[in-house]
């Protein structure tokens, strides 16, 4: 990623990367908390994204960044800033600040880490000419109308989760094996929604093939621990016998495919294709990425930046982006074809057309449709300690 300019933030941050470039003229809002490309009256139009973390994840981060690169690169006449804000959360919300503080029309952050900093925000009558995305959350649980200036989105990332317990089982049915595990990030609605679809694969496959397999559950704890994701992932390939497993972690899952690679076992990466990134520089790692859990921050942020230059962009809603909305899924490469059976494979394209369909719906893991002691009892009842 280019690095073309040094922003200097006050006395708070010394110096953050930007990726940006240099804009031109835009429309205009009429104030409201529909459309305008331009709400600052000032000739042009400016976007910023601004990273909870570091880019480099090869997951999540990198793919919202991706996109708005996409993007800028489509529509030269709009600066396009992206912010990388470190792993020190003190510094987050006097960035956003700071941030909305410039003559920025559109403010892109991510992540529940960032909701109640975007909340203290636009309750300031300051920002109300300011337009926000706010990517893989809602900006209070079930209230996104009381933030007419937010727009909020949420991924079913439990149907992803879903594919890969489904792919999981297939696998560790097929290796003759009991066990496969699912690693999370941090104990949070997002990732507990990975898991808890992941869970629910495995128990489909369970039911279809009159199978037994089982699943570990562990959590790293938050998303930059690397190291930790590491010990995780072996401790279920060495000593819980998993062939296959699924992490869902950002950068503390780049752990878990170290892992893989040295215990020369297989793993479902997440967010962005992780073979792809990895086949250039670590073709024996990449070819452990049975394939990933895709979600498409990357076309997601593309899109909802063509609708607000149009004018189009709705704020104030939730939009919510699955297997049907072509926003979550999984890679089907070369890799995956080579690893996974052709039954296996179609068995798994079943699946997914039933998920379009309707026909089969994923019970999501988030708390406002299952409850924490529902989701671990779930988990549990496949837990090979708990049996």
């Amino acid at each position: 990623m280019k690095k073309s300019k040094l922003f200097k933030i006050g006395l708070i941050l010394t110096s953050i990367l930007l990726v940006g470039c240099t804009g031109s003229s835009g429309d205009q809002s009429d104030g409201n908390g529909s459309g305008g490309a331009s709400i600052v009256d000032d000739g042009k139009t400016k976007i910023a994204l601004l990273i909870n973390g570091n880019l480099g994840d090869m997951s999540f981060f990198d793919s919202a960044a991706a996109g708005m690169e996409k993007f800028k690169a489509d529509y030269p006449d709009v600066t396009v800033d992206i912010v990388e804000m470190g792993t020190d959360n003190t510094r987050w919300e006097p960035t956003l600040r700071l941030t909305a503080n410039d003559d920025y029309d559109l403010i892109i952050v991510g992540t529940t880490d960032m909701r109640e900093p975007l909340q203290r925000l636009v309750k300031n009558t300051k920002y109300a000419d300011k337009r926000f995305i706010l990517f893989d959350t809602e900006i209070e649980d079930n209230n996104s109308s009381k933030y007419p200036t937010v727009r909020s989105v949420l991924f079913k990332q439990n149907e992803g989760g879903y594919l890969a317990g489904v792919l999981a089982a297939l696998m560790t049915r097929e290796a003759g094996k009991t066990n496969t595990g699912f690693i999370g990030g941090m104990k949070i609605d997002i990732i507990n929604d990975f898991g808890y679809g992941f869970m629910q694969g495995v128990k489909k496959v369970n039911a279809d093939f009159s199978a037994n397999t089982l699943a570990y559950n562990s959590y790293i704890g938050d998303f930059f621990n690397s190291p930790k994701g590491k010990t995780l992932a072996d401790t279920m390939y060495r000593e819980g016998n998993v062939d296959v497993l699924f992490a869902a972690a950002s950068q503390a899952g780049l752990g878990c495919l170290d892992s893989a690679k040295n215990n020369n076992k297989y793993v479902i990466g997440v967010d962005s294709d992780q073979y792809e990134y990895f086949k250039p520089v670590d073709s024996a790692k990449a070819d452990k990425i049975v394939t990933s859990v895709l979600k498409r921050v990357d076309l997601m942020l593309y899109e909802a930046c063509e609708s607000f230059l149009a004018g189009e962009l709705e704020y104030g809603v939730l939009q919510y982006e699955g297997l049907a909305e072509g926003k979550v899924g999984i890679v089907q490469n070369a890799n995956y074809e080579s690893i996974v059976s052709q039954a296996n494979r179609d068995y798994i394209d079943q699946i997914i057309a039933e998920v379009i369909s309707g026909d089969l719906v994923v019970k999501s893991g988030l708390r406002r449709f299952t409850s924490t002691e529902e989701l671990n009892a779930y988990y549990d009842s496949l837990d090979p300690n708990k049996q």
